[in-house]
């Protein structure tokens, strides 16, 4: 086994190579921009022989373009259909979130033999392998293994991005149908809506995360809803689509008045709506005082025009009205529009929600946003530019005993020449002093931006200052600076609201903040895409300040909340997608050490939410998750202990406190719901707020279960409750008997009402809600298997291990695992075709009772499927389902493995 090189000079050796290495492979990896049918049809034997001795065959490829002209994506979906061996994902690079992939290799892993590689410039096409001019090498483990290893470890990287997975049959059908469209658009390329600027007809996964969200907090009376999205993530799709599905549920054509303070954006947004509707004479415009109807239902206007001409509309003619980017709008023509209509639904769109006049938006939508994408989360998913994050050592400054909310104490300080020659070295350092950058840089005052604007062109570089000051000057410093006739532009706290230049593609913090909002709307100015620019550079100026300030509060938001150790910290991993940390050394250990405190030091984290809690007391949770930037279920994980008696301090219950010892394990039962109904209602009785009208037997016995959560039998019932039957409500004596405990769960339940996306549509029987999450032991309860309430009906209480039970006669339950190592192999859920495949475990045949109750009609069937969002999370770990239905028995499949299918109703 040695290297080779191919030239495809003899033809077709390339291909047979690749085939003979597939045969003698444990697992082949590959991974082409191009996929031909020819080519597939030259190496079919070959799958044939893989699928038959189970050799694994990943294959990751690419749209290449929105038309798929060089790739039969139909080909592709056929070989994933017929060999369960080969799993296949593709690149859509119709999506702007994509990087287009150019690899074209293949990997070949032996479990017991040399593993080998073969890359070089053919796509897997006929001109690639056989006649065009290419040049591809074999890489062998023997000379290479390093080299191979890194391989190996950056296709799997590849493989879990967020490619359209083709075993997926709702991905890839999605896929191919916007492909199909998009070329029948090419065919009727003078018809308006399908130009070149073509209006996408799909969401990316967090567009639709917002719309779920405003579907549910419509559902809880939320009515005034303010969106966060940065510029260019499809703020006017996103309306769209959410006018669309308000008008699917409303089951009428709802009035929309859609406002915006520029005639372009009216006019983009109408396009918008008529390609999203599927209807070409959707609305009409006004931002020239004229408008085709009196009565208009649907009409997008400039807000300028309409607040001159509110004489013409009643307060109610709208039943939903949008502002879109709502920050720009001059407050004294926002008030009067805002406060004349009365409609049912109002939302805002804006990129950033601070205004010019510093006035807060948020105050005209019950102070609140109704969401917010992450930065991180904004970037990973390519939708923002990423970045190189340069932390520069200032020895020089000391900040410590200084106010850090206070810019004059802050300028006493840093207003410097050391600084400032700190700042010159930087820049010589890092960009050099020949570079033109579209550099903005953050000072701490209108003085110190002057002074600074000075120092840099004293230095001959191409320096400006744009203050409060100034504003006469505004509009000629902001088109010299975007074409690059100013390369510095000195500015105070956060960049004035309204101006938007994606061209800055670099940030100088000089000021310290002790605010996450103003840290992370600074780091903005600088992320929006554009064609030229690859990355953002950010310098970050770092002094010591004093230990009650956290450092970090901004950079860690950089990182990803789920890590947590040591090693991947100073190994600066848990970065968004592409982008890098640097650390000079003094600023290296201020910043790890403050990290580690966080994410790793459990006593350290203790001694936050001590503070924390005796700051905010039952707001203490949600402000943490909020400046930390984490989620219920990463926070949980990390603390990997209960909430309250840390905030609190308690080291021993007292009597009523938490009188069966719960323990940090009932947690597991209550993070992980996500149905509304299920949790108003615990939070509701937890809290005393129902009356003894609205008490719900079968969601006490779900919520009892829940508490009970290591109760398997009557006996352990009876070593805690030896007297239940002289308890009338045993929901009222657990909330008596353990205020503590009770505390918490009421903490959580408050934070997942107001901040979760909760379901609350598709109701089969109370408490069971398609898509939503259940434990076993709550899926029990719910299928009334279990009670442990004797004034309800007979008690029941059991363990269950099994991923079925028939019950009663009359009731099946199945939670399927999917690729479980005992049975499973063909279990999947194909949401798009309805249809619920389960895999009998292997021991058991087609004579099997567990097959004539699936041919009983009369026994009902819950199809439940594994919830994994919790896999990875060690100290919240335990089995997790999702309910999709009511199966109806269609028939047994008897290939290799014996799999039932059910249609869902």
């Amino acid at each position: 086994m040695k290297e080779k090189l191919f030239t495809n000079k003899d033809e077709q050796k390339l291909l047979e190579e690749i085939n003979n290495e597939i045969l003698t492979s444990n697992e082949v990896y590959l991974i082409y921009p191009f996929i031909s049918k020819s080519i597939l049809n030259k190496i079919a034997p070959t799958f044939e022989f893989c699928a038959k001795n189970n050799i694994q065959i990943k294959i990751i490829s690419t749209t290449f373009d929105d038309l798929a002209q060089y790739n039969n994506l139909n080909e592709l979906k056929l070989l994933a259909d017929k060999y369960s061996n080969i799993k296949i994902k593709i690149e859509d690079n119709l999506e702007r979130t994509s990087e287009r992939i150019h690899i074209k290799a293949s990997i070949f892993k032996r479990n017991h033999e040399l593993s080998t590689a073969i890359m070089g410039s053919s796509n897997l096409t006929v001109k690639g392998m056989i006649s065009g001019r290419e040049w591809n090498i074999k890489l062998t483990e023997q000379n290479n293994k390093e080299l191979i290893n890194k391989m190996i470890n950056e296709f799997d990287n590849l493989w879990n991005e967020e490619f359209v997975d083709f075993s997926n049959e709702f991905e890839r059908e999605l896929l191919i149908q916007k492909i199909k469209e998009n070329q029948q658009a090419v065919v009727q390329s003078k018809i308006e809506l399908l130009s070149n600027n073509l209006t996408k007809k799909y969401l990316y996964k967090f567009q639709k995360e917002i719309i779920d969200k405003l579907s549910y907090r419509r559902h809880i009376n939320k009515n005034k809803n303010l969106v966060i999205m940065a510029t260019g993530t499809g703020k006017t799709l996103v309306s769209a689509f959410d006018y669309k599905r308000q008008s699917g549920q409303a089951k009428k054509d709802l009035k929309i008045l859609f406002l915006a303070h520029q005639r372009e954006i009216v006019d983009q947004a109408i396009k918008t709506y008529r390609h999203v509707l599927e209807n070409n004479k959707f609305g009409e415009v006004m931002y020239d005082g004229s408008i085709n109807s009196e009565k208009p239902i649907h009409l997008f206007a400039t807000i300028q025009t309409l607040s001159t001409r509110l004489n013409k509309f009643k307060p109610n003619d709208f039943d939903i009205i949008v502002y879109d980017e709502a920050h720009h709008i001059a407050a004294n023509t926002f008030d009067k529009v805002f406060n004349y209509f009365k409609p049912q639904q109002i939302l805002g769109l804006t990129a950033t929600p601070e205004r010019e006049d510093n006035k807060d938006i948020k105050a005209y939508f019950d102070d609140e946003y109704a969401t917010e994408l992450r930065l991180w989360d904004a970037i990973d998913q390519k939708l923002l530019c990423p970045f190189d994050y340069y932390c520069i050592d200032d020895t020089n400054t000391n900040l410590q005993g200084v106010n850090l909310n206070s810019d004059k104490d802050i300028f006493k300080v840093v207003n410097t020449d050391s600084r400032n020659e700190l700042l010159f070295k930087t820049i010589e350092k890092y960009l050099g002093v020949y570079a033109r950058p579209t550099a903005l840089i953050f000072c701490v005052t209108v003085e110190h931006a002057i002074n600074i604007s000075n120092y840099l062109n004293s230095k001959n570089l191409k320096a400006e200052v744009l203050t409060s000051q100034n504003t006469k000057d505004r509009k000629r410093i902001l088109h010299e600076f975007s074409t690059g006739r100013i390369n510095y532009l000195c500015v105070v706290n956060i960049f004035n609201e309204g101006v938007d230049i994606p061209e800055i593609n670099t940030i100088i913090l000089l000021r310290p903040t002790n605010s996450k909002t103003v840290y992370l709307q600074q780091l903005g100015r600088g992320l929006r895409k554009t064609e030229l620019k690859n990355k953002l550079e950010v310098y970050d100026l770092i002094s010591n300040i004093d230990n009650k300030y956290d450092i970090t509060l901004g950079i860690r938001n950089l990182f990803n909340p789920a890590i947590r150790s040591s090693k991947s910290i100073s190994a600066k991993e848990g970065l968004p997608y592409n982008c890098t940390i640097n650390l000079e050394k003094h600023t290296e250990e201020i910043i790890i050490n403050s990290m580690k405190s966080w994410y790793l030091n459990k006593n350290s984290m203790k001694s936050y939410i001590v503070e924390y809690y005796e700051r905010f007391k039952e707001k203490a949770l949600n402000n943490i998750l909020k400046d930390y930037d984490l989620t219920l279920i990463d926070f949980y994980n990390n603390l990997d202990n209960l909430f309250i008696p840390i905030a609190k301090q308690i080291n021993n219950f007292n009597q009523n406190e938490n009188n069966t010892n719960r323990n940090k394990n009932i947690l597991k039962q209550f993070l992980f719901l996500n149905n509304h109904k299920i949790i108003d209602y615990f939070y509701k009785r937890l809290s005393n707020q129902l009356s003894s009208n609205e008490i719900n037997l079968d969601l006490d016995n779900l919520l009892i279960t829940s508490c009970l959560y290591e109760i398997t039998s009557f006996d352990k019932f009876l070593d805690i409750y030896p007297n239940y039957l002289k308890i009338n409500d045993l929901v009222k004596n657990f909330i008596d008997e353990h205020k503590v405990i009770v505390e918490e769960l009421v903490m959580i339940l408050k934070y997942k009402l107001d901040n979760e996306t909760l379901i609350f549509e598709n109701e089969y029987e109370i408490g069971l809600n398609i898509n939503s999450t259940y434990t076993v032991k709550q899926v029990l309860s719910l299928v009334n298997r279990t009670n442990f309430l004797h004034y309800r009906t007979e008690m029941k209480v059991l363990t269950f291990q099994a991923g079925f039970l028939t019950f009663d006669n009359s009731k099946q339950i199945i939670l399927a695992d999917e690729d479980s190592d005992n049975y499973g192999k063909k279990t999947k859920y194909d949401e798009l075709n309805n249809i619920f495949y389960w895999s009998l475990p292997e021991k058991m045949t087609i004579k099997n009772k567990i097959v004539s109750d699936f041919e009983n009609e009369y026994i009902k069937k819950y199809l439940f499927i594994q919830d994994q969002q919790n896999v990875n999370k060690k100290n919240l770990y335990l089995k997790l389902y999702k309910f999709v239905g009511i199966g109806k028995f269609e028939k047994m499949l008897i290939d290799d493995v014996l799999t039932a299918k059910f249609k869902l109703k």
